[in-house]
This record gives structure tokens, C-alpha cells and sequence, in this order.
């Protein structure tokens, strides 16, 4: 078995947007996923918010998201729509991605940076 500095334990979008920033500072990183694959049938999400996007667009990766989803106004409060069209940000909207693409999305960055996944693991 090969020794990593880092074992992070589970190829979400949580772990995977934690391997790509440990390998940009350099640190030796290996992603332990219990699935073979990406794909997971329904999903836990549809989407990112406005800051996320953010977040995404300061590490430079925000426009692999927005290629493949779809903007949309999301806020609510009460089950009345708000606009956030004017709010201070680059992005006052949500986008409407499924979780199977953001993961893959994300284990491309990872792959890219040199994270080592391995899947199957019980």
C-alpha cells in the first residue's frame, strides 16, 4: 500500500474541493471512496448559491460550473421568491447543477492537481 500525507476519507463534494486545495499547497493527498464511481442515483443536491459560486470563481474553476448549468434567481423566504439580481457579488444568482456533475467536475480538478483516488474500498 502506498503512504500519502493525506487520506481523506469519502469522494464527495466536501472531500474532492478539499483534495484540490491540499495539492495546490503541495501536499501529498489520496481520496478513499467506497463507491467505483461518481455516479450516484437521484441526488443530494441541485445546485450551488451565489457565494459558492464565489468561492469557485476565486480558485479560478467557476466557469466549469456555470458551462453546464443553468442560472436561476433561488432565494426564498417563506415560499416567497427574492431577487437577488442586485446583490454586491459578481454572481446574484444560483446555478442549477446536479451533485453527479459538481462531483465530476470537482474529481477532474483533483485528478488535474494530482490527487490519487481509490475507489471500492469497504
Amino acid at each position: 500500500m502506498t503512504e500519502h500525507a493525506v487520506a481523506i476519507a469519502g469522494g464527495g463534494p466536501t472531500g474532492l474541493t478539499l483534495a484540490g486545495e491540499l495539492a495546490l499547497a503541495g501536499v501529498d493527498v489520496a481520496i478513499v471512496e467506497r463507491r467505483a464511481s461518481q455516479y450516484l442515483a437521484g441526488s443530494r443536491a441541485g445546485g450551488l448559491h451565489s457565494h459558492t459560486i464565489e468561492v469557485l470563481d476565486q480558485r479560478g474553476i467557476a466557469d466549469r460550473f456555470l458551462s453546464e448549468g443553468q442560472m436561476a434567481q433561488v432565494a426564498a423566504f417563506a415560499g416567497t421568491p427574492l431577487d437577488i439580481s442586485d446583490f454586491p457579488t459578481r454572481h446574484p444568482y444560483g446555478l442549477g447543477l446536479w451533485q453527479n456533475h459538481i462531483k465530476r467536475i470537482l474529481a477532474g480538478r483533483a485528478d488535474e492537481l494530482g490527487c490519487r483516488s481509490i475507489a471500492n474500498v469497504k
